[in-house]
């Protein structure tokens, strides 16, 4: 994604050929707000001055709204740590660009490396597949080209195995000649007692699929039991292999209004603002680790008087891309900070956290 302006943040407004401007004639307006960086700016508030109809930016920073009168005059786009803008919105067919300055100083970075995901469990799988050809490997980045709806539809696609129906389930999954199911290990863990259904697994958190068809390939630390070894073994790995982060119930809008009330502050607001003390690292995306992608994230919460991130308010400000955003939420929701002090007592502080990913330089 290029940057459209330097140190700014730009909004793209979309004009309906033939229906700007036309007194009663319904209006769409549709663009989207983009960081100066290139990052898609999340929850920006963006409306025509004076009115109740308008649009929050969504993840990927786009907004669209229905202007009945036909009429518009002039727009306003309004996010926590940026200053408000007016502008002038005049019928054409060339965007509108709205200029943002930021009003929070942003703090430095926390850096992810490839490095430091060396031994993360996906890390380890890349090893196997490049260092042993005794199985088969998936990833998440070819699977999804299939538009799977489920595990099955994986993997009937891979030689040697077969889709059978069973008394247990509709689609069982057979490897080679086997006539009987593999032991399955989920995250590691090897399903042990009634036989798993790889359907139950959804397939959008599946990041890698390895499959070994007998006993002899199966590395020793995934062989179970000697009871099990006879069918061979498939290994699935779960998106990061940890619980995926809560959806904030604290969007922006509300935390503007905490704000308003001086529940929570802005950290101009307070003598001494909240400081980031510890945090986890978090997982670098397969997909774009195998890319050589690298990316930016700004997460938006309250630091509670407590000195941790409020769960419910975890949310985005700008991203660069959407794979990046729940491994950055997962840490945030274990880190400890100091609180931010006011009238010397801790107090709730809005926090804005970037995030720098450096992909490992290309050979």
């Amino acid at each position: 994604m290029n940057p459209l302006v330097s140190a700014t943040a730009a909004a793209a407004l979309l004009l309906l050929p033939g229906m700007a401007g036309a007194q009663g004639t319904p209006l769409r307006v549709a663009g989207t707000v983009v960081a100066g960086d290139g990052e898609r700016v999340v929850g920006a508030d963006v409306r025509p001055t004076g009115s109740a109809t308008g649009a929050t930016t969504t993840d990927d920073g786009s907004f669209q709204f229905i202007v009945a009168s036909g009429v518009i005059r002039r727009l306003v786009v309004r996010r926590i740590g940026f200053r408000p803008e007016t502008v002038a919105v005049e019928p054409s067919a060339e965007p509108l660009v709205v200029h943002l300055t930021r009003t929070l100083q942003m703090i430095r970075p926390v850096l992810v490396t490839a490095e430091m995901n060396e031994f993360s469990p996906i890390s380890q799988v890349r090893k196997r597949a490049r260092e042993s050809g005794n199985g088969r490997f998936l990833f998440r980045n070819d699977f999804m080209k299939m538009n799977p709806a489920q595990f099955t539809d994986i993997m009937r696609r891979i030689p040697g195995v077969q889709i059978v129906r069973t008394a247990m389930n509709p689609e069982t999954v057979w490897l080679r000649q086997n006539r009987c199911i593999p032991l399955y290990f989920l995250d590691g863990i090897a399903i042990l007692g009634l036989p798993l259904d790889p359907n139950t697994v959804p397939v959008s958190t599946i990041e890698a699929i390895e499959v070994y068809a007998s006993a002899a390939l199966v590395p020793p630390e995934f062989r179970g039991p000697m009871s099990a070894q006879g069918c061979g073994s498939i290994l699935i790995w779960t998106r990061q292999g940890e619980r995926r982060p809560r959806r904030n119930t604290i969007p922006t809008d509300s935390i503007r209004h905490l704000l308003d009330a001086h529940r929570v502050f802005e950290p101009g607001e307070v003598e001494h603002p909240a400081r980031l003390t510890t945090i986890g690292t978090p997982t670098y995306p397969d997909s774009l680790l195998s890319a050589g992608a690298g990316g930016t994230v700004v997460l938006e919460f309250i630091v509670t008087a407590d000195g941790r991130a409020d769960p419910a308010s975890i949310g985005v400000v700008s991203a660069t891309h959407a794979e990046l955003v729940d491994p950055v939420k997962a840490v945030v929701a274990d880190a400890v900070f100091v609180p931010a002090e006011r009238d010397g007592r801790p107090v709730a502080q809005v926090y804005h956290l970037p995030f720098t990913f450096t992909p490992p330089p290309r050979p």
